[in-house]
């Protein structure tokens, strides 16, 4: 019978474990998306400043 919970255990862990670790790649990808925007802000913003 405790071989039956422990299993199930294992299960919810290895669950929890995989989701936070999507959610992180999630959460990266916006911040690359992020920085990228700001970088081509900055080079619209020096060219305004050229001009």
């Amino acid at each position: 019978m405790s071989g039956i919970i422990m299993f199930i255990v294992y299960l919810l862990v290895g669950g929890l474990i995989i989701k936070v670790g999507v959610d992180n790649s999630k959460g990266t990808q916006y911040s690359k998306e992020i920085l990228k925007e700001l970088r081509e802000i900055k080079e619209l913003m020096m060219k305004d400043k050229n001009e």
